[in-house]
């Protein structure tokens, strides 16, 4: 693989992260970053999942790690610098983990063409990047375990080493989100059954594994709650047999299927490609570690299209593999006979890279502003959810408080008076306080494009300042 790839992905990935502030789901914020607050002492409200220690403190504990060396050198650390490093130390690993990925499997494609097809797929898909920018348990548990599936496939003659280094990368990708554990029986499964692993090389697999899940997992976890529990039978319990992720909603069996299709340009491919597998790579790894995996999700009730980024990053593989069933059973070149769809995606793939310069609409931007802007005692309401949780991100001068009613506002003249409205909020009430407005994402021209009211489902806002 050219090294000007990897110059490419480096500049458009850091580029990324540096504009795109905020997270992809809340669930990036309420996992890690609230979690870090808590235990940083920034906050004393912890949310439910906090109180049943059923996340891993893996990816809280390297924010903090990261936030008390960053306070070495300064009194206070900046939430949002801190945020940035994480999306750069997200960046990193997804392209590192893609490289080694790229280096183990692209031996295994023989036609050329399909040989710089995976190359740019795995690099610069743009909904891959999306993703793989964000420090999300998600996003890091898959690289972790991409990085150790793809080790046991490198040539090397110290196998014992490698083993045993695949073993704590897959330690460290369960331990950073428990469901990636149906891409390791996927893998386990295929090394038993077809790839024939010796005793001693899965002994050595197994020990890199353990040592990492009693070290990353249960004695960090023993650290960060204060008492000795294991958070991953806590999330079993939780999730599994009291039934709590479907109180989020459940959904059809064909959702995966059709909310995959409309990641385009290359999303219908995702799907074609893993059924294909399925039928005519039977004893590939790749396919039984997508029919595990996906299998796995369909029996559980709740589910969403950001359960399935940990196998994202292996769809290129996928496709790649696909063009070959399709060439060598029916005799038909998609590169001879596609030329101009071919060029129409990845057109449509580099027009979409403008994503990844939008900031999620998430209250995060706001709360970057009210936290460069307000340094004296100030009160922010708001009527949306979620903004007086986001305690990693704030000042400590600023108190929020969440309204049912622009009539519950009560500024007093000691501090500051701020409230936030989201672009239908302020429409829903007349535009209150519209000429008072500090900080504003909603645009009056924004209003003539809200076709199915969008605005109404996205979290963009005005803020104003209303001080006595």
């Amino acid at each position: 693989m050219k090294l000007t790839y990897v110059y490419i992905a480096i500049i458009i990935y850091t580029l990324a992260s540096y504009f795109h502030v905020g997270y992809v789901h809340a669930d990036e914020y309420y996992q890690i970053f609230q979690f870090a607050a808590n235990k940083l002492g920034l906050t004393n409200r912890g949310s439910w999942e906090f109180g049943t220690q059923m996340r891993s403190a893996l990816l809280p504990g390297i924010i903090i790690l990261i936030y008390k060396i960053y306070g070495i050198f300064v009194a206070t650390p900046n939430p949002f610098v801190i945020g940035f490093i994480m999306r750069l130390f997200s960046s990193a690993l997804s392209i590192l983990s893609l490289c080694v990925f790229i280096k183990a499997f692209l031996p295994t494609i023989s036609n050329s063409t399909h040989k710089r097809w995976f190359i740019l797929l795995s690099l610069f898909t743009w909904a891959n990047v999306y993703y793989n920018i964000h420090y999300c348990s998600e996003n890091i548990s898959g690289k972790f375990f991409i990085l150790g599936f793809s080790i046991l496939f490198l040539p090397t003659n110290k196998n014992i080493l490698k083993y045993i280094l695949s073993g704590i990368l897959l330690g460290l990708a369960f331990t950073a989100r428990f469901q990636i554990g149906f891409l390791m029986l996927g893998l386990v499964t295929w090394l038993i059954f077809v790839h024939k692993i010796s005793v001693k090389n899965l002994f050595m697999l197994g020990c890199g594994f353990i040592l990492t899940i009693l070290v990353a997992n249960i004695y960090l976890d023993h650290w960060f709650y204060g008492f000795w529990t294991i958070s991953a039978w806590n999330y079993f319990t939780q999730n599994i047999l009291m039934h709590q992720i479907n109180n989020f909603g459940q959904e059809s069996w064909l959702y995966y299927i059709y909310m995959t299709m409309a990641i385009l340009p290359f999303g219908p491919f995702y799907v074609v490609a893993s059924i294909l597998l399925v039928m005519y790579k039977r004893l590939n790894v790749l396919t039984w570690l997508l029919f595990c995996f996906i299998a796995a999700h369909e029996f559980i009730g709740h589910k969403e299209i950001r359960f399935m980024v940990p196998i994202f990053s292996l769809m290129p593989l996928a496709v790649v593999y696909a063009l070959q069933i399709v060439q060598d059973k029916f005799n038909y070149d998609v590169a001879y006979h596609w030329p101009k769809a071919i060029k129409a995606m990845w057109s449509i793939n580099c027009f979409l890279f403008i994503v990844l310069l939008i900031p999620p609409t998430t209250e995060i931007p706001v709360w970057r502003y009210i936290y460069n802007a307000y340094n004296t005692p100030t009160t922010y309401y708001f009527l949306t959810y979620g903004g007086s949780d986001i305690d990693f991100y704030k000042n400590r001068n600023i108190t929020s408080k969440h309204i049912d009613n622009i009539k519950d506002i009560h500024c007093d003249k000691q501090s500051k008076c701020l409230v936030g409205l989201t672009c239908m909020q302020a429409l829903e009430n007349g535009f209150p306080f519209a000429n008072k407005i500090v900080f504003s994402q909603c645009p009056t021209w924004i209003y003539k494009i809200n076709y199915t009211n969008w605005l109404g489902r996205t979290a963009i806002y005005n803020v104003y300042d209303i001080s006595n």
